[in-house]
């Protein structure tokens, strides 16, 4: 991405979203207008968007430049990836070499996703450690097929299953149950906490942005959540989540419907 943006300015906004009133370039100025006001440095997490599409946090850490006397004439800012990304990309590359990974979209497989869940519900049967599920799906996946064709389909999958990753923390699982459906599965998380979740993945979501041909395609999705439940098996508790989600897809998508029995 280098040579897309040496010798830019940052008022060009190279890495906002089409929502220009939640960009990158906005919150990294915020940071340098508070160093220079107020002489002190500062560390800020942001997200920016990819060239590819998809989204990517990063720490964004501003210092004040003094003169020999101490006054403030300048600030400078520079940027590293997020440590959850950074783990999340090293889990992600060891788990290639076990064709452990989804080809097209790069999340978990269907295989491995639905393994990780068998062992949370044994670990609940065991030490009742509360968990939940949130199942996903981008809204209007066929129209999109068949006014962009199924290579951009491909892309826009991918961008969006690696915002929504990014937006997880190192210790969820994120993965393909099907062609439409994506499943995160969230350790250590109650009932109160999944709307929470599932509104940050959503807004994940909206931020992705593909470039095809002329065109900038964004996309919306929706999201269908529920803990576990006493009682649960596998199955009951995908159900579950597949039914909260047709709630949101039936209120016309870019939503998030919890069940809760």
């Amino acid at each position: 991405m280098g040579q897309d943006v040496v010798g830019r300015f940052c008022r060009e906004n190279l890495f906002a979203s089409k929502d220009k009133t939640d960009s990158f370039a906005k919150e990294a100025a915020a940071a340098i207008e508070a160093v220079l006001r107020d002489g002190r440095s500062m560390t800020i997490n942001v997200s920016l968007r990819h060239k590819k599409g998809h989204r990517v946090l990063v720490r964004a850490r501003a210092v004040p430049i003094r003169i020999s006397h101490g006054s403030v004439i300048a600030a400078a800012e520079s940027f590293e990836g997020s440590i959850s990304v950074s783990m999340g990309d090293r889990r992600h590359e060891r788990l290639s070499k076990y064709g452990c990974l989804d080809e097209e979209t790069g999340t978990l497989n269907n295989g491995f996703i639905r393994l990780q869940l068998k062992e949370l519900m044994q670990t609940d049967g065991e030490f009742k450690v509360p968990f939940s599920v949130i199942c996903a799906r981008i809204d209007h996946i066929d129209d999109l097929k068949s006014t962009y064709g199924h290579k951009a389909v491909g892309a826009i999958l991918r961008a969006v299953a690696q915002s929504v990753g990014n937006s997880l923390r190192p210790t969820d699982f994120w993965g393909r149950l099907d062609d439409r459906d994506f499943l995160a599965i969230l350790p250590e998380c109650n009932a109160q906490d999944v709307d929470k979740v599932g509104q940050r993945l959503k807004k994940a979501v909206g931020m992705a942005e593909i470039r095809w041909w002329e065109d900038n395609l964004s996309v919306t999705a929706s999201f269908g959540g529920t803990p576990i439940c006493e009682g649960d098996t596998e199955e009951s508790l995908l159900r579950r989540a597949e039914r909260a989600l047709i709630e949101s897809v039936t209120q016309g998508g870019n939503c998030v419907s919890l069940l809760v029995e």
